[in-house]
């Protein structure tokens, strides 16, 4: 990896609402290089803005790339704020352009990204993270921030591969870069990972905060979806909110989840009140005919269900209502 002081080169795939809240948020650091790598049905001059909650019209100025082999090859860093469904298919256009140096995070919501990740790259490090930020789209160019939450963010080790299966928290061996990124993650001056949000919060328990953003996924998305709703409706539909967070939690407890249910529920609650102006991002592709995340929320937690022999009647109804509609 280049000097720590030198200027870091980022990618973003995609022109996405988190992604570009991203590049939002890394246009006012010193000595970073910001690029979304878009598709080709994209312009590249295009002019993108993002309003904030404050009403100010801000216009994001970085690079536009089409995803290449010479856009690719000079990062440092490359963020997928993607589809889990699209995760795969990127990865597998990106694995023979990209440098095995190039530090890649993770960002999407649901399960399963990590093992991909780790097929596809190897070698590459790997950061996973997650977000209470509140955007949207409004256009193929205009964009509304409507919350600013926090970024958790963590390294998954290697051997940590299968940790969405094991749980484990023990000591493993690091590589170099891994432990560039641990050793200096608390320093924002040696660290250009800490421009990528103002509230980053690093987590030495990221999968269990994936666990944790997994549930407030699945508490949202398939009700606001099915209900027609934005996320702050969902006050309306507390007897099914209860539902699925009950059978989330017994699962949670039966995985021997470090997580308190009742901390968990209000953390839900706490979501739900601060995107209430929200369509989440499961209702806007549902209500326009678009793939949805399902798999990795609902799906994701089915099978952990499947796994531990437990039935997760409600889960498997909204699953397969989303389903059902979505053919």
């Amino acid at each position: 990896m280049a000097d720590t002081q030198s200027i870091k080169k980022i990618g973003i795939v995609g022109r996405g609402a988190i992604g570009v809240n991203i590049a939002f948020y890394l246009q006012s650091a010193k000595n970073i290089n910001t690029t979304l790598l878009v598709r080709d049905h994209y312009e590249r001059s295009d002019v993108l803005s993002l309003s904030t909650p404050d009403e100010i019209i801000h216009s994001i100025k970085c690079n536009q790339a089409y995803i290449s082999e010479s856009s690719l090859k000079p990062l440092d860093m490359i963020i997928l704020p993607v589809k889990q469904y699209q995760i795969e298919r990127i990865l597998q256009e990106i694995a023979e352009k990209l440098d095995p140096k190039t530090t890649i995070l993770l960002l999407h919501n649901g399960m399963g990204g990590i093992e991909l990740v780790q097929m596809y790259l190897p070698n590459n490090p790997l950061l996973v993270a997650t977000t209470t930020d509140g955007v949207y789209k409004t256009s193929p160019t205009c964009f509304v921030q409507t919350a600013v939450g926090q970024l958790d963010i963590g390294v998954i080790y290697k051997q940590r591969a299968n940790q969405e299966s094991s749980y484990e928290q023990s000591s493993y061996e690091q590589s170099s870069y891994e432990e560039n990124i641990v050793e200096n993650y608390n320093d924002p001056k040696s660290n250009y990972i800490n421009c990528l949000h103002p509230h980053l919060v690093w987590r030495n328990d990221i999968v269990f905060a994936l666990y944790q953003k997994l549930a407030v996924n699945a508490v949202i998305n398939p009700l606001t979806a099915l209900k027609n709703c934005k996320n702050g409706e969902l006050v309306n539909y507390s007897e099914e909110v209860s539902r699925i967070k009950e059978e989330i939690f017994d699962l949670y407890e039966f995985m021997d989840l470090p997580l308190d249910n009742h901390a968990l529920s209000l953390h839900i609650d706490t979501v739900i009140q601060l995107t209430k102006e929200n369509y989440s991002s499961m209702h806007q592709d549902f209500q326009n005919g678009r793939e949805t995340e399902v798999e990795g929320i609902l799906g994701f937690l089915l099978v952990k269900g499947h796994e531990t022999g437990m039935k997760m009647a409600y889960v498997q109804q909204l699953y397969e209502q989303i389903k059902a509609a979505s053919k």
